[in-house]
């Protein structure tokens, strides 16, 4: 499968998915920022209100999390999937046993954070990026990419 992606114009890329929770009946078109820096995907206090998820019924991570600025509670929703359309057209969907949806800031005012597509899900694929001034092209596959990286001395 291989999924084209656009940067923004703040050069973020952005991936368009179908996210799935049959528990709190999600199931909404969202766009999740590709962050090859996060160790796990998350899921944003705003959007965690929009989906009407109740965080009571969560079951809390282990820690406070800092992302974007901000430092937050976090929560682990269960049992999701996430549908990728790939460059056909065809969807293909993604189990993700455990996403981070955010609580609450600590500290207001604060700037939202987008949702965050991290390498718990970005390992599954190899990321190709043709890059120009203005954006590029951004290709997710997880086809067999076979590359030579010059061995370093």
């Amino acid at each position: 499968m291989r999924i084209i992606c656009k940067r923004d114009r703040y050069r973020y890329i952005r991936l368009p998915l179908r996210f799935i929770n049959r528990q709190f009946k999600i199931d909404h078109n969202t766009n999740f920022c590709i962050d090859t820096g996060a160790p796990y995907s998350l899921v944003t206090y705003e959007q965690a209100i929009e989906w009407n998820i109740l965080l009571a019924q969560l079951t809390p991570t282990p820690g406070p999390h800092s992302v974007g600025g901000i430092e937050c509670p976090g929560y682990y929703l269960e049992n999701s999937v996430m549908l990728f359309r790939d460059s056909k057209g065809k969807l293909h969907p993604v189990a993700v046993n455990n996403i981070v949806v955010l609580g609450s800031p600590f500290k207001q005012p604060y700037k939202p954070v987008p949702p965050l597509l991290g390498d718990d899900i970005l390992r599954q694929f190899t990321l190709i990026v043709k890059s120009d001034r203005h954006g590029g092209d951004i290709i997710l596959t997880d086809e067999d990419i076979h590359i030579n990286f010059p061995s370093s001395h």
